[in-house]
């Protein structure tokens, strides 16, 4: 696995500012199961807020159902959930949507347990 940063807190704080809908997003990691991402989005003058964003996909693309994959995901989305990520099914895409919003200092940290987490 290629070791990904968290970008630079000016990077994210001026994609923002060239942004049309106030909103920046990066992905730093994707695979057949899941996708991880970092961005910001602006509420008018407020400062950023920053969020990691983790996308899990519920099957592997077959129409096969995979129940340890199932178990395993069930498993991860608990531990999202206790760490105080938001959780919403994205309809029509076979994922779910795991959000959190951390202070920039944080994100770093944030985004190296989750790829613990994701990777267990």
């Amino acid at each position: 696995m290629v070791k990904t940063t968290v970008p630079e807190l000016k990077a994210l704080t001026d994609a923002i500012n060239i942004s049309k809908d106030n909103e920046t997003y990066k992905q730093l990691e994707k695979t057949r199961s899941y996708r991880i991402g970092v961005g910001a989005r602006r509420d008018s003058c407020a400062e950023p807020l920053f969020f990691l964003d983790v996308l899990i996909m519920l099957s592997d693309g077959t129409d096969e159902v995979d129940i340890t994959r199932l178990e395993k995901i069930v498993h991860l989305l608990k531990a999202l959930h206790a760490r105080g990520y938001t959780l919403s099914y994205l309809d029509g895409t076979n994922s779910i949507s795991c959000e959190i919003t951390v202070p920039y200092q944080k994100l770093s940290q944030e985004y190296h347990s989750v790829q613990l987490l994701v990777n267990m």
